[in-house]
């Protein structure tokens, strides 16, 4: 009984330690519904309850790759179909 207690404290303690500092490493613009001193303070006061909280509402989602890089504007070098109309009119020359 001892070595289970012991092994559930342990994962308490991880679980609120990665909630902890994934919120501290959290760009400010991420953060939801809270300041980031309070996600901290209810992470910290309710360990298990606080920490899945903050992982499934406290942040904002990550837009996927795809969608940032093509809102982002690429400059000529980087851009694939103008490089093969450069390349294709060289080859006419």
């Amino acid at each position: 009984m001892t070595r289970l207690l012991t092994i559930l404290l342990f994962a308490v303690v991880a679980l609120s330690v990665l909630a902890l500092i994934d919120c501290l490493r959290t760009d400010r613009s991420r953060v939801r519904s809270f300041p980031r001193a309070a996600w901290a303070a209810i992470i910290l006061f309710i360990p298990v309850s606080g920490a899945v909280v903050w992982f499934l509402g406290g942040r904002a989602a990550v837009a996927p790759a795809g969608a940032a890089a093509a809102r982002r504007p690429m400059g000529p070098d980087d851009d694939p179909v103008f490089l093969r109309q450069l390349t294709e009119q060289l080859r006419r020359r």
